[in-house]
């Protein structure tokens, strides 16, 4: 049997903050060959200029038209565009998908049914073998994973609550106030109060309401969430943390704690961190969490990299968490 040749991966927007971050992991991988970084503002630098310890000192950004990529028989595209890039040419997608995994950081195929949801942790199964995958939101992933295990004991009229503060580099990096260092100092700011793309994300993907509000602060990166429901029956504290310790006993970057998650405990981590457990003595049924996780990495980049394992694990042999950390 013959040396398994390296899988070739471009990415479109590779200049943005999660384009970045893909570039790093990917360059780590060891069974991945960056072939293709895609940046209009940025063509022709070399990109290990901006990444530092970047191993292949020939690589430039490029740009070009998306046409272009059909011939260059990739194996994995990953889609690290703004919003409303991708779907403009869902039929380029699709073409390619005969013979690349095309995976979407952008919110632009998370409700299209011909392509899988990229929550890896969930829907392990479904995405081995994909070629076209959704990779979740930022904010949707951590109300997702702190919210799933108490779906079937939530009351049935409730809606649970997520109150949400992330880092400015969420925001991207067009400038705006949501990213301008002068505003956010000693600062907090709410945004999309109702009808957040996430809040849509979350209540389609759990079949069930939830209602959030973002917020920005000054720190770079990191979201924090406060999740706050009515169960149908009254769980102590203990037993709270003792369903989640058990649900995610089997994921290695789920972290279950007594206490209250951090944001310092998961930024430049692939950890979501899940804690501070509490529940009302004197509203039966009435519980409250935090989740943490690294918008940037868990929270897209790590993510898309664990959806690319599990949809060439056939055909490259790839192990669920290979370039992410050793599997000894």
């Amino acid at each position: 049997m013959g040396e398994i040749k390296p899988i070739k991966a471009a990415i479109l927007g590779a200049r943005g903050y999660v384009g970045m971050e893909l570039i790093q992991l990917l360059d780590q991988h060891p069974k991945v060959e960056l072939v293709a970084a895609y940046s209009r503002s940025n063509a022709g630098q070399k990109v290990s200029e901006l990444v530092k310890g970047f191993s292949d000192e020939n690589l430039t950004f490029q740009s070009g038209d998306f046409e272009q990529l059909s011939a260059m028989a990739l194996d994995v595209l990953f889609l690290a565009l703004p919003d409303g890039i991708a779907k403009q040419h869902a039929s380029l997608w699709q073409q390619m998908a005969e013979q690349t995994v095309i995976i979407d950081l952008s919110a632009d195929h998370r409700f299209d049914e011909q392509w899988t949801y990229g929550q890896p942790e969930t829907y392990h199964q479904a995405l081995k073998n994909s070629r076209l995958i959704a990779n979740p939101g930022c904010y949707a992933t951590g109300m997702q994973l702190g919210l799933r295990p108490l779906l079937p004991y939530l009351h049935s009229t409730d809606v649970p609550t997520a109150f949400g503060v992330s880092g400015y580099s969420g925001a991207g990096t067009t400038p705006s106030d949501k990213n301008n260092a002068e505003r956010l100092a000693d600062n907090l700011l709410a945004y999309k109060p109702t009808g957040h793309t996430h809040e849509k994300e979350v209540s389609h993907v759990l079949q069930q309401t939830i209602r959030f509000m973002p917020h920005v602060a000054a720190h770079f990166r990191g979201i924090h969430l406060t999740l706050s429901g009515q169960l149908s029956l009254n769980m102590t504290v203990e037993e709270i943390q003792n369903l989640y310790e058990h649900f995610y006993q089997d994921q290695p970057l789920m972290q279950i704690q007594k206490q209250a998650a951090e944001i310092q405990q998961v930024a430049e981590k692939h950890l979501v961190v899940i804690g501070g457990f509490a529940s009302s003595e004197t509203e039966s049924g009435h519980f409250v969490l935090t989740v943490c996780l690294d918008n940037l990495l868990k929270g897209a980049a790590t993510q898309a990299v664990q959806n690319m394992n599990l949809a060439c694990s056939a055909q490259f042999n790839t192990q669920p968490f290979e370039g992410i950390f050793n599997e000894d």
